[in-house]
Order: C-alpha cells, then sequence, then structure tokens
C-alpha cells in the first residue's frame, strides 16, 4: 500500500512538469508571444523551476519523497521541452549538447591541475591522460566526422574563455565552491 502511494505521487509532479516542459517550448516562439513577451522571459529563467521544484519538495512528506518528485518534475520538463524540439520541431542541436562534456572536461582537468597545488608532476601526466582518453572516447562516439570537429573546436574555444575569465576574476569558479561544501 505505502509503494502504491508513494509511486503514485510521483506521477502528479511528473505530468504538470510535461505541461510545463511543452508550455515553455511553445512560448519560445515569437509569433504565439509577440503580444506578451513576458511568458517567455518567464519560461526561460531559472528561477520559475527552482520555485516549482521547491513548492514540490514543501509538499511532500519525507525528504527521500521530495528528492524523488522534484526528480521526476525536472525529468519530465526536459523530456518534453527536448523532446518537442526534436520530434515535432525536427530539430537535434548534436554538435551543440556534444561540445559541453568536452568544455566540461577541459575546464574540470584545469581547475584540478592548476588550482590544487598538492598534486606531482606524474598526478597531472595521469590526470591528463585519463581526460584525454575521456574525451577521445567521447570524440569518438560522435558519428558524423564534420560534428566531431566542430564539437571539438567548439567545445575548446568556450572551455578556453570560461579558464581565462575564472583565472583572472571575471567570473567566479564555482566548481572549486561546489567540491568544498
Amino acid at each position: 500500500m505505502q509503494k502504491e502511494l508513494d509511486c503514485r505521487s510521483l506521477i502528479l509532479p511528473f505530468v504538470i512538469s510535461v505541461v510545463l516542459g511543452i508550455t515553455a517550448k511553445l512560448v519560445d516562439v515569437p509569433y504565439i508571444t509577440c503580444d506578451f513577451p513576458i511568458f517567455d522571459d518567464i519560461m526561460r529563467r531559472f528561477g520559475i523551476w527552482v520555485w516549482a521544484a521547491a513548492l514540490i519538495a514543501v509538499r511532500s512528506k519525507t525528504p527521500l519523497l521530495a528528492a524523488a518528485r522534484s526528480f521526476a518534475f525536472f525529468i519530465g520538463m526536459l523530456s518534453a521541452y527536448y523532446g518537442y524540439t526534436v520530434l515535432v520541431l525536427k530539430f537535434f542541436p548534436g554538435s551543440q549538447i556534444a561540445s559541453l562534456p568536452f568544455i566540461l572536461l577541459i575546464i574540470e582537468w584545469d581547475l584540478t591541475v592548476f588550482t590544487d597545488g598538492y598534486y606531482t608532476v606524474q598526478d597531472k601526466l595521469l590526470l591528463f591522460i585519463v581526460y584525454l582518453c575521456m574525451a577521445l572516447s567521447l570524440l569518438a562516439a560522435i558519428p558524423a566526422k564534420k560534428k566531431r570537429l566542430f564539437s571539438l573546436v567548439y567545445g575548446s574555444l568556450i572551455s578556453l574563455v570560461l579558464i581565462l575569465l575564472i583565472q583572472t576574476g571575471t567570473i567566479v569558479n564555482l566548481y572549486g565552491k561546489l567540491l568544498n561544501i
């Protein structure tokens, strides 16, 4: 009985998030929101989604249920948003999506090796080899050669810009702050 109740309590946040995900995608279209552009502005902000997840979490009876319901909410919302993009609009920006892991790998390696002073030369070399292997395996998994090159170049350029901005103090190194929680 309790297990069924918990599974049923995940359905409502999931269904609501699917509706909100499709709504968010629809208000991305300028001719739909031309009279009320504020709707597009609201739905593209991160705060509205944090607010919705917070409401779901607060209305949950246990912390575990709050986490599960919030997770179901985000899975439903993202699946609907990107599912609509791929299935209805027939658009899949594969090379840009593939660039994101390259950005993460390059920045994480740089921040790990050059900001943490306790690594030896051998440790730095080993980390370089590990990150290089991860990047090459990701590169090999991208189907089209043209997309491989674009993803690698795009990801590398964005990474270099972000690393420079972090080193100059223009932006905050959130990665380091998250590790120190």
